[in-house]
């Protein structure tokens, strides 16, 4: 049952929105991390495959 005096509305909504706060910020810097990760993971892979490198440079880099 959601009480109807307004110092527990705005507690309740207080509360609310630092638990939205808490939460897209770690959304956030998941995203960023998850991101690092695949473009650290993507590096790797056309570091250690040189003939995708090429693949995917068009050319541009030399010959493999």
């Amino acid at each position: 049952m959601i009480p109807t005096d307004s110092f527990s509305l705005i507690v309740i909504g207080g509360v609310a929105l630092v638990a939205f706060w808490l939460v897209f910020s770690l959304v956030r810097k998941m995203f960023g991390l998850v991101l690092l990760v695949a473009l650290a993971v993507g590096a790797w892979v056309l570091w250690s495959n040189p003939h995708l490198l090429y693949s995917v440079s068009g050319g541009l880099l030399g010959a493999p």
